[in-house]
C-alpha cells in the first residue's frame, strides 16, 4: 500500500516526535456554563407573554470552536489546543433560555423554532468572544447584539449591542474562559433588565 504525499508528511512528523522524545500537546476543552439561581418563589410571572429564543449567530471569527485571542482590531488569532466543547452559538443560546426562565419575567420561555407559537422572539449575534490583549493587561471580552421581534407584526421593537470586559488575573486560556463566562452572564442579565423596563411600559405589556 502506498501513502499519498499528505499522509506521508503526517507520518513523518509523528515519527520525528517519537524519535525526539516529544509528545503531541494535550487538547483542552471549555464550557460556557455557570449556576443560575431562581429569582422568584415560582409565583405568577411578571408578564403573560411567551418569549421564543432563536439560535444565536456568530461573526465569522467566532464561529469555530478554537478560542480566539487578539491584540489588534485588524487581526484575529486562535489557540490551537484550547477549544470550546461545542459551538459558542449553541452554548450562549442555551444560557439565554436558562437565565430568562429563571427570571420569571415571562409566562414561558421556549426554544424557537421548535416551539413556533410565540408572542416575541429574542435573537442575537455574537460579535466578540475572546481574549483581548492591551499592553500588559488581558481582558475577557464579550460583545453580543440582541434583537427583540414582535411576531404579530414581524418587526424589530428593541435592539441593543452589549459589551463586557473582565480583567483576567493572568494570560491563560482557563482565566480567559472564566472571564468570558462572567461576561456572558452579565450581558444576558442586562438584557433581562432592559426587557423588564420595556414591557413595564403600558403599551408594551400585552400580547
Amino acid at each position: 500500500m502506498t501513502l499519498n504525499r499528505k499522509s506521508y508528511f503526517i507520518f513523518l512528523v509523528l515519527l520525528i516526535f517519537i524519535q525526539c522524545g516529544g509528545s503531541i500537546p494535550e487538547m483542552h476543552y471549555y464550557l460556557i456554563d455557570y449556576p443560575i439561581g431562581m429569582k422568584s418563589d415560582g409565583g405568577e410571572p411578571a408578564h403573560q407573554i411567551i418569549l421564543g429564543v432563536a439560535g444565536f449567530e456568530a461573526a465569522p471569527l467566532y464561529k469555530e470552536e478554537r478560542l480566539v485571542y487578539r491584540d489588534s482590531p485588524y487581526e484575529g488569532k486562535y489557540y490551537h489546543y484550547h477549544r470550546w466543547i461545542t459551538s459558542p452559538e449553541q452554548m450562549i443560546t442555551e444560557k439565554v433560555i436558562e437565565q430568562f426562565r429563571a427570571s420569571n419575567l415571562f409566562e414561558q420561555v421556549v426554544a424557537f423554532p421548535k416551539y413556533s407559537q410565540v408572542d416575541y422572539l429574542l435573537q442575537g449575534t455574537i460579535k466578540a468572544l475572546e481574549e483581548w490583549d492591551e499592553g500588559s493587561q488581558w481582558y475577557a471580552r464579550v460583545q453580543i447584539e440582541f434583537e427583540l421581534v414582535a411576531r404579530a407584526k414581524n418587526e424589530i421593537v428593541w435592539q441593543k449591542t452589549i459589551e463586557k470586559r473582565n480583567i483576567a488575573s493572568q494570560k491563560s486560556p482557563p482565566e480567559i474562559v472564566k472571564g468570558i463566562n462572567l461576561g456572558v452572564q452579565q450581558c444576558i442579565a442586562e438584557v433581562e433588565q432592559e426587557l423588564a423596563a420595556y414591557f413595564s411600559k403600558p403599551n408594551n405589556s400585552s400580547r
